[in-house]
């Protein structure tokens, strides 16, 4: 008898596996909650007169009117508004786009889920892609490349540049860890390599001092998206007709920023700066393009570009498809027909955030 109440508990005893699983699984039910807590208990230290909080909360490192430095106190307010973007894209799922996307009767609670998270991308991308041209616009490098290079470094950069471009930072660390918690996507790879190469991009170019040429990338890279996550929104709700016109203008404008504008401002960094300063490596002063910076910024935005190419590839399967009565999709989200446990992360977000609409008897 000793011996089978022996294996009755080894059986009961849950592995190590199946336990982190859990934890993953509650840390994800709750993490509107966690993160708000963590971005509450900041705001009211700062309220109730800590000053360290305050790096959290605001920029620092200004030097005068409209002018501020670089630091490492920048990576406190990185830090926050990673976990606030964690907080807003939970709560904005959990409390405001899942009931939503319930209210127009989207049975799939996978569905569901799939229609808020891009209801949330497609608010930041209309939010940040405003933000980047008003930056670029008031700024000398409105549509001239030569104003990337022209006095360079720009070692003091402007309120708007710097809120914009630090937020910007956040949100590409925050995706990291979103691509691990929502449904595995087909080109799970390609979008994790594109995301690390974006943060390394924005976070080098930010301490070298090469923030006009970030601000553009960036410009070029958010745009076209905005108009591919109202497309899936508009898919997901069942106007397949307006959802067409959409993605087809995300069609005409993925090659118009993604490749041809992109292409110039990469054409921009392998070219032009010679023209302008020499290349050297002068810490001291601010400096920090010689010619192996530069070659391996060109490296890493043409690693884009590949990625991007690859990407547009599936856009014109998908277009074809369009002419051939097939309807649109985005060929770089999950198969959602598929099953789950052959295409998605052992640590999936629950779909089951929002209930299903109860309908009378």
């Amino acid at each position: 008898m000793s011996t089978v109440n022996e294996k009755k508990s080894v059986v009961s005893t849950p592995p190590p596996s199946t336990r982190v699983q859990k934890l993953q699984s509650t840390l994800l039910q709750y993490e509107a909650e966690f993160s708000g807590s963590i971005v509450l208990s900041v705001i009211l230290y700062y309220l109730l007169g800590y000053p360290s909080a305050g790096q959290f909360l605001f920029i620092s490192y200004e030097v005068g009117p409209d002018q501020f430095d670089k630091g490492v106190g920048d990576a406190y307010f990185v830090f926050f508004w990673t976990i606030m973007f964690t907080f807003l894209r939970a709560s904005f799922i959990k409390y405001g786009y899942l009931p939503l996307a319930n209210y127009f009767d989207i049975a799939d609670p996978s569905k569901r889920q799939r229609v808020a998270e891009q209801m949330y991308i497609f608010a930041y991308y209309v939010v940040f892609g405003a933000a980047g041209l008003y930056v670029m616009y008031n700024g000398p490098h409105w549509f001239n490349t030569s104003q990337y290079w022209i006095d360079y470094p720009h070692v003091l950069i402007s309120r708007d540049m710097k809120y914009y471009y630090l937020m910007q930072l956040a949100f590409w660390i925050q995706q990291i860890y979103g691509l691990h918690t929502e449904k595995r996507r087909n080109d799970h790879v390609a979008m994790l390599s594109h995301h690390i190469i974006t943060i390394i991009l924005v976070g080098s170019s930010y301490y070298v001092n090469l923030t006009r040429v970030g601000n553009g990338v960036l410009c070029c890279m958010d745009l076209c998206d905005i108009f591919l996550s109202l497309a899936k929104i508009l898919k997901y709700l069942g106007f397949t007709n307006v959802c067409d016109i959409a993605f087809g203008l995300f069609a005409v404008s993925w090659p118009i920023t993604r490749h041809v504008f992109f292409s110039i401002v990469t054409w921009s960094v392998a070219v032009e700066p010679a023209r302008y300063f020499t290349l050297e490596w002068n810490p001291s002063e601010g400096k920090y393009f010689d010619a192996t910076t530069q070659k391996i910024y060109v490296g890493l935005l043409m690693s884009l570009n590949v990625i991007m190419f690859y990407w547009f590839m599936m856009i014109v399967k998908v277009i074809s498809k369009m002419f051939t009565g097939s309807g649109t999709d985005d060929p770089r989200s999950d198969d959602e027909d598929e099953d789950e446990d052959a295409d998605s992360d052992k640590f999936e977000r629950k779909p089951e955030a929002c209930p299903e609409k109860k309908t009378a008897n």
